[in-house]
């Protein structure tokens, strides 16, 4: 993990190839020293003089880029900023934390020739600003969308649950009301509608023995419930 200078020029998509060597004669980058190497990238240590100066030295020593980290403590990401006029620094240089910067020197030591690295930022740091932009507003949004189709399906299987079937709400039985057959304690009006029922109409027996007009009764029970009324009948 790295976080570039404020100062100097950006590492380029392809990044930096060339030999990571700590600076024996001078460790922080705080002097000048003899190149170690070609194409060497200098690991300093931060502390003894500003991060601008240990780039300055690092560059007049021949070095194509400089890391530099905190050995001593946890600092996480810090962003290298420089006073002044910095543009004669012409190679990029980076910040690492505490425990990538003590990986690299162990590795830089642990043969005797020089160790290679490609020195490239993290991938999501290069990522175009409209990519992070998409990533930050347009997911979201994605998941918003999934979950109102979900609960619109869940919504509609409920529905679906709550209504009849036609097929069973046309197999019920089904009469056409007659004024000279009517019998006490029937009902003389669909308590759906609530108009009175008129010799010849339709209506529609449900398994309770109550009656309704038919359209009234089946418009319900196909769109609205199963049952008329808890109290008046109940359809399953």
């Amino acid at each position: 993990m790295d976080r570039m200078a404020s100062f100097g020029p950006s590492l380029s998509y392809h990044g930096k190839i060339g030999y990571l060597i700590e600076p024996l004669a001078d460790p922080t980058g705080c002097k000048e020293v003899d190149p170690p190497y070609s194409d060497w990238i200098a690991l300093v240590r931060r502390g003894g003089c500003p991060f601008a100066t240990k780039v300055r030295n690092m560059q007049r020593s021949g070095a194509i880029a400089v890391v530099v980290g905190d050995p001593d403590h946890q600092s996480n990401w810090i962003t290298m900023y420089a006073p002044g006029d910095t543009s004669d620094i012409n190679i990029p240089s980076v910040f690492v934390a505490k425990n990538e910067y003590r990986s690299l020197l162990y590795l830089s030591k642990l043969v005797d020739t020089p160790l290679m690295i490609l020195l490239q930022l993290d991938d999501f740091l290069s990522w175009p600003l409209l990519d992070v932009l998409m990533i930050i507003f347009v997911s979201p949004s994605i998941i918003m969308i999934f979950i109102y189709i979900s609960w619109h399906i869940r919504q509609r299987n409920r529905k679906y649950n709550e209504v009849a079937s036609i097929h069973i709400v046309s197999s019920l039985s089904m009469k056409h009301f007659d004024l000279d057959k009517w019998i006490e304690n029937e009902a003389e009006e669909c308590a759906i509608c609530l108009e009175e029922y008129l010799k010849g109409d339709r209506l529609r027996i449900l398994p309770c023995k109550h009656d309704f007009h038919l359209n009234c009764v089946d418009a319900w029970l196909l769109t609205q419930k199963k049952f008329v009324s808890k109290h008046v009948s109940l359809f399953v």
